[in-house]
């Protein structure tokens, strides 16, 4: 990785880190500037605007997250159970560390979904991407019902994602691995 590639990726964390602290709209240019410690026409010729830094910071998040699911699906020492567990065990760990602020892509949205088509899409692309994974991994492990379990599955954990945002009650994260867990495996 070249120079460049180093500051556009440092541009690009640093943001996503200020985004889940403040939001979308309450984190500005000038709070990028100072934790990247790169000037506003530096970002700029990286990025076209301010919304085109959130939606590639989006897109290299999404890329991320879908890349670890992918990862923790195709491990073949893990049980289904243990592969869906996975994501929940995550949680844990990040509300014990005070390191969850709610979902990026809930919160970048509800804030653009009216405004910015690209970032409302790249969000819808994620968690419809996120589905689908969970389809494909239950149809391989021949779970009946894998598509309509799937979405009502990511209901909950969609639903999990928001209610921690505002209580950060962590009591909440095994409740909802049991209910998740019961809408795959119920016949």
């Amino acid at each position: 990785m070249n120079k460049q590639q180093e500051k556009r990726l440092n541009i690009i964390n640093k943001t996503i880190t200020l985004c889940a602290q403040y939001g979308f709209h309450g984190t500005s240019m000038d709070s990028i500037t100072t934790a990247t410690g790169v000037s506003k026409a530096t970002i700029y010729k990286y990025f076209i605007s301010k919304e085109n830094l959130i939606k590639e910071a989006l897109v290299m998040f999404s890329e991320r997250a879908l890349n670890h699911l992918n990862i923790i699906f195709s491990d073949s020492t893990l049980t289904l159970e243990q592969k869906l567990s996975e994501r929940f065990e995550i949680l844990t760990t990040l509300m014990k560390d005070d390191l969850f602020n709610g979902c990026y892509f809930q919160l970048a949205y509800s804030e653009f979904n009216h405004t910015d088509n690209a970032i409302a899409d790249t969000c819808s692309g994620y968690k419809k991407s996120r589905v689908e994974m969970i389809q494909a991994l239950l149809t391989k492990h021949n779970i009946s019902n894998a598509a309509l379990k799937s979405q009502q599955a990511e209901l909950i954990f969609n639903g999990l994602l928001a209610s921690l945002q505002i209580t950060k009650n962590a009591q909440l994260i095994p409740m909802a691995k049991a209910m998740y867990l019961d809408i795959i495996f119920k016949d």
